[in-house]
This record gives structure tokens, sequence and C-alpha cells, in this order.
């Protein structure tokens, strides 16, 4: 019931707000029937992207708190608590916005830690009790249609603004509730590239890998070289290694006059502004976990932009079978200067990642019958990890030269990098003894990179 609508029947409310309104159940209830009446579904949503929508729940959390207790100037601090109780991640908001947090993990109501610049950090943030906590968990998996249950005591989801939620109760565990926020960082491929890409966020300063140390400057050439060359790219690495970011610098290499198509699950590549530049994202479904959930898939997606005139394709992440073997059949099209990104711990393991991919649904593709196509979809495998300062570092630039005749990879070290001073600093080294296999020889000719 309303707050005027209460007072008319003569229901008594305080002249003066109490001390702690959060304690306050029936005057939550009241504000957020007004936050629910009053806005649409998708600005209470605590993910969602709209404009201005910390504001616009703050202004009718404002008009009710002023309706209920005329004689008091609602505290704009406890506007702002009930907007972060009633329509945010409550304790969780602060962290969610602070812009060097890549990750919120909570082990309980007590127990909450951060990844900040790529180390884990414990945090003075707490829930009141364990409800507090469970009340918020029920809530973000409610906001893609699912339920924490004892059937269903796992529950990972994608949120509206990309980024992914993962909770867990009992029996399982828990609870844990561990959220990876969506971001896009831009960081150029070196200083030359930089001012061309426009503003960074935070965690991209410096503003170009190599001086992050996570290339030397021989790699980054070589890198600025092959994009120009039109090289098919593998990017591999673990989850918040960089990969994405790597493939995005490498992306705003491409001249505007080239046509591309950008195909991804949840926008995610930091590409700057440029003409020609076509992204294509994928359909969930209600449930919208994952890529089984998905009612348009990049794979999809990638059969569509054949029929688009790319001239290169660019796939944010290989993840399912299917759109493994789809991208393995379209860069064997033709689509010279394509790339990818897969979840592998290096480049030999990257190629064996995509044969598993490939194999656990199309089980009458043999090894040998895939090596063939794979060596022909990419010319580079680049591995790309984090130091244990959380500096972002490319381990491994390789050519995969083809199949050789024992049917194992040609897999051509180029660059590599090691690992000194107690995992913290990098020594980068270039391989004398590498030579270019024909394929990327004629492509570096083709482009006039060579003679």
């Amino acid at each position: 019931m309303r707050g005027a609508s209460a007072r008319a029947l003569g229901e008594p409310r305080a002249v003066e707000p109490p001390a702690d309104l959060l304690g306050d159940s029936s005057l939550l209830a009241q504000v957020r029937e007004r936050l629910v009446t009053s806005l649409d579904p998708q600005v209470l949503d605590p993910f969602s992207p709209v404009p201005d929508r910390t504001a616009r729940i703050e202004a009718v959390i404002h008009a009710e708190l002023s309706e209920i207790f005329p004689r008091a100037i609602p505290d704009p601090g406890m506007v702002r608590r009930l907007c972060d109780e009633l329509a945010g991640l409550g304790p969780l908001a602060t962290l969610m916005a602070d812009p060097e947090v890549t990750d919120v993990l909570v082990n309980g109501p007590t127990d909450i830690w951060v990844e900040r610049r790529g180390r884990l950090e414990a945090s003075r943030v707490r829930f009141r009790d364990i409800q507090h906590l469970a009340a918020l968990m029920e809530k973000i998996a409610a906001l893609v249609g699912r339920h924490l249950s004892l059937e269903s005591p796992c529950v990972d989801a994608r949120m509206a603004d990309g980024s992914r939620a993962n909770l867990v109760i009992s029996p399982v565990g828990g609870p844990c509730l561990s959220i990876r926020k969506h971001r896009r960082v831009r960081l150029a491929l070196r200083r030359e590239h930089a001012e061309s890409q426009g503003p960074v966020e935070a965690e991209a300063a410096p503003a170009d890998w190599v001086a992050a140390g996570g290339l030397s400057e021989a790699m980054a050439a070589f890198l600025a070289t092959a994009v120009r060359a039109r090289l098919n790219l593998l990017i591999a690495g673990a989850t918040g290694a960089g990969k994405t970011t790597l493939l995005a610098s490498l992306l705003a290499l491409i001249p505007s006059s080239e046509r591309v198509i950008i195909i991804e699950d949840t926008t995610e590549l930091a590409v700057p502004e440029r003409g020609h530049t076509v992204r294509l994202q994928c359909v969930h479904g209600h449930r919208a976990v994952d890529y089984q959930d998905r009612t348009v898939s990049v794979a999809d997606l990638l059969a569509n932009a054949l029929r688009m005139r790319p001239d290169r394709l660019v796939v944010g992440e290989i993840r399912s079978p299917r759109e493994a073997y789809v991208c393995l059949e379209a860069l064997n099209t033709g689509h010279a200067g394509s790339g990818t990104t897969i979840h592998a711990n290096g480049a030999a393991d990257a190629l064996v990642r995509l044969e598993t991919l490939v194999r656990r649904e199309y089980r009458d593709v043999t090894i040998p019958e895939l090596r063939e196509p794979i060596a022909r979809a990419f010319d580079l495998v680049l591995h790309v990890g984090r130091l244990a300062d959380g500096r972002r570092v490319v381990f491994e630039v390789s050519e995969l030269a083809g199949v050789l005749a024992d049917g194992t990879y040609d897999l051509r070290p180029i660059f590599t990098a090691e690992r000194t001073s107690g995992d913290v600093g990098v020594s980068f080294r270039a391989m004398d003894a590498y030579k270019p296999g024909s394929t990327v020889q004629a492509k570096l000719q083709l482009q006039g990179v060579v003679e």
C-alpha cells in the first residue's frame, strides 16, 4: 500500500524517521512498492546498463520518504543506502562500483574478497547476517528466472550487463557468491598506437602492453606486422588472463577500409570506433546462463556472418563443440586476418583443446582428420597469462606451420617469455632459429611486408 493511501486510512507513522531505516521492514516494503509501481523492471535490475539508473531510483526513494516523513529532509546517504538495499546489490554495491575491482568473491556474510589489479584482497564490507546474504543471492537468481533450492543448489548466470554470477548454497556448500564484472579494458599494443585508441580504463594504465611489461618491443612490432599481413590468430589463456584485451589490442590495428564482423556471446571487445565494423551478439533464453541456453548462438552468428561479405571474422571466444567446428569451417573459407580466443594453458594445449571440443560432439571425426583444417585455419597461436603481481604477459607466440609427416603439429616458437625473480619478473626471448613457414611467408609477401 502506498504511503499517502496508508495515511488516508489512518495508519500511524512516525513524524521523524527512525535512526535505522534499513531495520524497518514495513518501511522497506512500502518504499519497494513505490519503486515497483514507478519504474520499469529493467531500471530496477542492479546489473542494468540503463543510463542515469541510480539517479532515477534515488529520486523515487526521496519522494516517498518526503511523503512518509514530511517534517524531515531525506538524508542523501540514507537514500543511497536504501537504493543499494532495494534496487542494488546491498553491501556489494560499493565494490561493484569500484573500477579497479574485477571480481567480487563472497565466502560468507563476513568473509568477502575482491580481485583488484589481478590480486586478491580482503574487503571490509559485511552483510548483516546469513539471511541478508541469502536474500541477495535469491534476488540475483530471480533476475535470470532461476531459483536456488535443494534441487538446484548451484546457479551460474549471465547478468544484464554481461557480468557473470555464480551462486552456491547447501547442501553443496556456501552460501557463496562470486561475481565476475563485465569490463571493457582498452590497451594499445605499444606506445605509438595508444594515441589513436581513445581513453582507457584505470586498469589499463599504462596504456600499452609494452609499457605494462606484457610484451617486448620486438614482439609488439611482430604482432603489428602479423595483423597487417592478415595472419589468422588463436589466443589462448586462462580466465582473466587477458585474452580478450589482447585480441582487442590487435583488432585496433586493422585498417578502417576492411570490413570486420565481430561475433561475441556478450559485447566485451573494447575496439575503437572505426568504419566497417559490424558487431553481432548472441541472444540468450530466459535462463541466460551459458552457451547451452542461447537461442541465437555464436555458431548461428558465424554461419550468418559468412553471408555478410566479411574481410575478417572475429569470434570473441570458442566455448562449445559446435562453435569450434563452425569456426574451423569459416576460417577455412579464405577469411585471412581473422582471430579468436580459447581457454588453454599454452599454444600446444590450445590446439588439443580445439580437437577435444570438436570431437566431444562430432565423434566420427578423427584426430588426423582434424589437424589439417586446424593447421590451415590458424597461422599464429599466442598464449597470454598473469604474473603473481597481476600483470598480463604474452608468454608465447608460435607459428602453426602445418602438420608434420608423423601427424603432429609443426608448431614453431617465435617469441617466449620466462618468469624470473619469484614469479613477478619476466624475461622475453626471440627464437633465433625461427624461419617462417610457406603459408606465413606467402601472406607476408602478398601484403608487401617482405620482398
